[in-house]
């Protein structure tokens, strides 16, 4: 069985895209003084600092959930899982891709973590020193359909 989660990965880049475009022209906007209330006595370069600190804000909240694109094939004698991390464009990640031989594959976890946002996939592998457990691969981007899809792959 195969699985991906494309369209997750489709949404998230559509989702920094967006953000992106909103955060330049709020930004490009705010040097004209049009923000300036007597409830809101800012400068335009204040307001443009404002504009600025809450996006980086932002960026760092999102970035956090670690989103990732990954693909599961399970058919063969091998469980191959292929990932990386979606990261802004400036940042290469190095895709990775993990190689588990049906035979000493033992089970698999999903954690969730910072206020139940982050999820993560834990994979173990049974070796001759006892059971390894993989560094995670996060799912954070997935639905509750896809994570039933993607548990369903990986009971072959």
């Amino acid at each position: 069985m195969e699985f991906d989660n494309n369209k997750a990965l489709y949404s998230v880049m559509r989702i920094e895209l967006i953000g992106t475009i909103l955060f330049a022209a709020t930004f490009s906007i705010s040097f004209l003084d049009v923000f300036k209330t007597p409830f809101l006595p800012l400068e335009g370069y204040q307001f443009a600092l404002l504009i600025f600190v809450g996006f980086i804000t932002l960026a760092y909240l999102w970035y956090s959930l670690q989103h990732t694109y990954f693909s599961i094939n399970t058919r063969g004698d091998n469980i191959l899982i292929k990932y990386f991390r979606i990261t802004p464009k400036f940042i290469s990640p190095k895709p990775k891709m993990i190689k588990i031989p049906k035979t000493a594959f033992v089970k698999y976890k999903i954690e969730s973590s910072f206020m139940g946002k982050r999820k993560a996939l834990y994979l173990f592998q049974k070796t001759k020193k006892g059971v390894v457990k993989y560094p995670p691969i996060y799912i954070t981007s997935l639905n509750a359909d896809e994570i039933e899809k993607l548990k369903l792959a990986l009971q072959y």
